[in-house]
């Protein structure tokens, strides 16, 4: 399963960011990591402030269509939906946000899980694959399209090249950007559904946990994540370009982590509003290294946990077995009344 991993890795993506910038910019203001640090360290106690939902940019408009850049239909039944991103930016690719939604309205079960893939994806096959499962076992399933990935990907760049990069304060902004879209979702669904979970997946995870934080949830179910988002950055396999870039502009492993602290759920994973977590570890990965993936099961307070015998890549082969518990998780939480109004 290593190997596979490492093959994976050869062919894979790993280029340095284009738009390095040479000050770091946080809603248009320059900070230095420990001014940023001192500024909103005071958001450790209050996530939901510091992530907000941007409400007052108007509605999502969550509607029928398809993205214009999203040119390879899904290979498996779902709903196109579109909406508008409560986070305006210079690019117009990444401002409408394509959705995709696995119910059968003749047969709508009562929760849905909302999926936040992992970065650099450059397609959705094996989300979408594994959400059309789920949608099979008796659970909806909604996929979100991360900011500045797959069609969001702004012309001349590669998907994901803007979303995590060595632009410390940029990276962290672009994560209270995707924890903005998940909140709107999560309170758009439950316009529609019983039950509301978050399934979020590598880098995914980091901001369904932030969603989590801000936003009452039935289920939550971290997959090939981690906490201790600095130290993943500087160790993992797929970043090292990343930590060279920081390397270059002066940044160690501890002023990331300390750059990086707001949006780690080592630090705010207390607040995880879920009202059942179960957390899927893969025991030998090199890109979450698997030690900072029970870094977070501690910070979870140590929830049920299916350990998985593969690398990160490798999970892919173990999809059955992990869609399959998350909707026994799912359907075993329904029986026993796990809805929102109970928290």
């Amino acid at each position: 399963m290593t190997a596979f991993d490492r093959c994976y890795g050869l062919i894979s993506r790993k280029k340095t960011c284009s738009k390095l910038m040479p000050i770091e910019l946080f809603d248009g203001q320059e900070y230095t990591i420990d001014e940023f640090y001192g500024k909103f360290s005071a958001f450790f106690e209050k996530p939901w402030d510091f992530y907000s939902d941007f409400k007052e940019n108007g509605p999502l408009r969550l509607r029928d269509g398809v993205h214009p850049r999203d040119r390879v239909a899904p290979k498996v039944p779902c709903r196109r939906m579109i909406f508008d991103s409560p986070v305006a930016t210079e690019w117009e690719e990444t401002n409408l946000v394509p959705f995709k939604w696995f119910s059968d309205p003749e047969r709508r079960s009562k929760t849905i899980l909302l999926f936040a893939p992992g970065w650099g994806r450059s397609n959705q096959t094996v989300e979408e694959n594994w959400c059309h499962q789920l949608q099979k076992l008796g659970v909806d399933c909604g996929l979100l399209t991360v900011p500045f990935h797959q069609s969001r990907t702004p012309e001349g760049s590669f998907s994901g090249e803007y979303f995590i990069s060595a632009n410390v304060l940029w990276t962290v902004s672009n994560f209270r950007h995707f924890t903005a879209e998940i909140r709107r979702l999560i309170q758009e669904m439950r316009q529609e559904y019983e039950y509301i979970g978050l399934i979020g997946m590598s880098s995914g995870g980091f901001q369904a946990a932030l969603a989590s934080n801000c936003e009452p949830v039935d289920f939550f179910f971290p997959l090939i994540t981690g906490g201790q988002l600095g130290s993943i950055t500087w160790h993992g396999s797929i970043t090292q370009f990343v930590r060279r870039d920081l390397e270059k502009k002066g940044i160690d492993e501890i002023s990331l982590g300390k750059a990086w602290s707001i949006a780690d759920e080592v630090v705010l994973g207390k607040h995880c509003k879920a009202k059942t977590i179960k957390q899927y570890i893969s025991l030998h990965d090199r890109v979450v290294p698997t030690v900072y993936q029970l870094k977070l099961w501690e910070a979870l307070g140590r929830p049920p946990r299916l350990d998985l015998a593969c690398a990160h890549y490798s999970s892919f082969f173990h999809g059955n077995t992990v869609m399959g518990d998350i909707a026994n998780t799912v359907i075993e939480g329904e029986a026993h009344g796990y809805g929102t109004d109970s928290l």
